[in-house]
């Protein structure tokens, strides 16, 4: 989706009124399925731990959460092979085949796996995050040319990433508050069975699937090689952050790797599809550095408004250059409540509103026309980000504590926020450099049904 292209698309509340009646419940129905598919990936990559796992043996809880940036990592890199194989295919039957069979996957992980004689938690771990990304990577180019759905799947893969990177440890905050609970399971049973029922109506109710339209795949390995060195330059440097992030030379360093990888992987891109990965490198890098502990349950649903507000904002009112300068801001100002007030509960509901307002406007601000491209960034708020480094050096890993959730009894770090800081500044500078250097791709005109139709 370019920016011209998706503008045009862009959805109004009469816009919805008339798709709805254009298309009726079945549009819903695709919608529904899109929207919890996506959300059940993202909460099976970001949150690879169910509570009751803790009752397992020690060293099986702590080798699954030293896994959980690499298990990350991995479905990141598979969501973008799935997406290249989908576009290479043009079959949105094979889509849909694809996202079905995968979200059996993790029903069978969640729900048969734990009754086999299995002792590794990693297994669950990896297996839950290889699926969830055969599931965004196969569902990407089904929708890419539907505004209505395509910003379903947005709010899903978004809102997911965002819940479950600030999800609360219930062995410091006791049990799990309502909002939370429903969370519970990573991803919930419930959930899991919903989005295979809403799966297996959209597939009945389509009849017959034609080719995904839309430019053709340019080169499959692009795409493929820029989430390989984004995935692994922002991976690099988390782990060295969190090993050696003490000395200033080595968070310099692996500041400078971040930026490279990030523009490296952008120029892969064509055009200036690249803008989008440099937006995400900046948002998910300040996200890990805010202060979201200890916060209120009713600060939890304002994630998930502010999360679709900043969505629409972003795709209405398109500004690449606000989207970094509002991650740079948020990094700042992180860095300075870490340095003065601390952890708060004002701050943190600042933080978490911020965080969903700033995602949804960066993510809609500068789509890319192809959704090989927009997988590449979507597939960067999957890694863990240097700023998760930081927070973990006094512990030696890439997490949040050595319980992989965010706790309100660490303390927080400035050093986080300046680095996120510089990051987005070299992201802004790498935007500016794509915009001199690349045209603009040619407008991708959308349309309110689905891609899928009948012919």
């Amino acid at each position: 989706m370019s920016s011209a292209g998706i503008r045009a698309g862009s959805p109004r509340l009469a816009d919805f009124a008339a798709w709805v009646s254009a298309g009726g419940w079945r549009d819903l129905i695709r919608m529904a399925a899109v929207c919890t598919a996506a959300s059940t990936a993202g909460l099976a990559i970001m949150m690879p731990i169910s509570t009751g796992w803790f009752d397992a043996q020690p060293q099986q809880v702590d080798l699954m959460i030293r896994s959980v940036p690499r298990a990350m990592e991995a479905g990141a890199v598979v969501a973008v092979l799935a997406t290249a194989a989908i576009v290479s295919l043009s079959s949105s039957r094979t889509a849909w085949a694809a996202t079905t069979v995968a979200m059996l996957g993790i029903l069978v992980n969640h729900a048969g796996l734990p009754w086999v004689d299995i002792d590794s938690l990693t297994t669950f771990n990896f297996i839950d995050s290889l699926w969830a990304g055969v599931i965004l990577g196969s569902l990407l180019p089904v929708v890419w040319q539907q505004a209505i759905t395509a910003g379903a799947y947005l709010f899903g893969c978004l809102a997911s990433n965002i819940m479950g990177d600030l999800v609360q440890s219930p062995a410091v905050t006791g049990p799990a508050d309502e909002f939370e609970g429903m969370l519970g399971g990573a991803p919930p049973l419930w959930l899991i069975v919903l989005s295979l029922a809403l799966i297996a109506a959209t597939v009945l109710i389509r009849g017959h699937l034609t080719p995904l339209p839309g430019p053709v795949l340019i080169s499959p390995l692009a795409p493929i090689i820029s989430s390989v060195v984004v995935v692994l330059t922002i991976a690099i440097a988390s782990r060295w952050l969190a090993d050696a992030g003490h000395r200033t030379t080595v968070i310099v360093m692996a500041v400078a790797l971040v930026i490279i990888g990030a523009m490296l992987a952008a120029l892969l891109l064509p055009g200036r599809d690249g803008v989008l990965v440099l937006l995400m490198v900046a948002f998910s890098t300040a996200a890990s550095a805010v202060i979201t502990l200890p916060r209120p349950w009713w600060a939890d649903p304002l994630i998930v408004a502010a999360t679709a507000l900043g969505l629409l904002a972003g795709w209405r009112h398109p500004r690449p250059y606000l989207g970094v300068a509002a991650s740079g801001a948020l990094s700042a100002v992180a860095a300075v409540l870490a340095m003065t007030v601390g952890a708060s509960v004002p701050g943190a509901v600042f933080g978490v509103v911020a965080i969903g307002l700033i995602g949804g406007y960066n993510l809609t601000s500068a789509l890319p026309t192809r959704a090989t491209s927009a997988i590449v960034a979507i597939a960067v708020l999957f890694v863990p980000a240097a700023s998760a480094g930081l927070r973990g050096r006094s512990f030696g890993r890439v997490s949040y504590s050595p319980q992989w959730y965010r706790l309100s009894t660490i303390t927080p770090e400035p050093a986080a926020g300046w680095a996120s800081l510089a990051i987005a500044i070299g992201c802004a500078a790498g935007i500016h450099l794509l915009y001199r250097w690349r045209k603009p791709a040619p407008a991708l005109e959308l349309h309110p049904e689905s891609a899928d139709s009948s012919a």
